[in-house]
């Protein structure tokens, strides 16, 4: 039945959000960059050809629907621990010294990026068939990750409870220093 929260036809125009998304980006880092110069419509020709060509591409329309969330959760939990330093009486300027000038701080915020850009490729490009033939076999060692070898290694070091839990240590350690550090309200008294 039809209803007027069906958005199910705007399913035929998702090449054009991806088109018009890839665009922006590229328009943006064109322009921030100056790879190619002052030239705003050098910039332009070269961001709507890449976007064409990428958005025609079914992979990496892929791995932007698989990242685009990824980030918006990233740039959400960023936006709210900044709003929770204001609230608790944090200037601008300590905001800003704390985001823009503390290396550990940026190098965090790298590595994070750097895993989630790492895990969207790992998931589109380098995962197998999604199409699975179980048997009796594999249905009676579903839980099992791998088998013997090299392969059994591989696969227990990139199964997503060890990554998950590798996870959750990096970011406890990282909170263990942040914490652990002499403040700079104490230095001065």
């Amino acid at each position: 039945m039809a209803t007027f929260l069906d958005i199910g036809l705007l399913e035929y125009f998702n090449i054009i959000f991806y088109l018009i998304f890839i665009f922006v980006l590229l328009y943006a880092i064109l322009s921030l960059t100056k790879v190619l110069g002052e030239n705003k419509n050098l910039n332009a020709m070269l961001a709507l050809a890449l976007a064409l060509l990428l958005a025609l591409s079914g992979p990496t329309r892929d791995l932007i629907k698989f990242i685009t969330p990824t980030f918006f959760v990233f740039i959400f939990f960023a936006f709210f621990t900044i709003l929770i330093y204001k609230f608790m009486g944090a200037s601008d300027s300590d905001v800003l010294s704390i985001m823009g000038t503390k290396s550990g701080t940026r190098s965090f915020i790298l590595i994070i990026i750097l895993i989630i850009i790492l895990s969207s490729f790992g998931k589109i490009f380098f995962t197998g068939s999604t199409a699975s033939e179980v048997n009796e076999t594999t249905a009676a060692n579903a839980s099992a990750v791998g088998t013997t070898g090299e392969s059994a290694l591989t696969a227990t070091l990139t199964h997503p409870k060890v990554l998950g839990l590798v996870l959750i240590l990096f970011i406890g350690a990282f909170a263990m220093s942040f914490l652990s550090r002499q403040s700079s309200i104490m230095k001065l008294e």
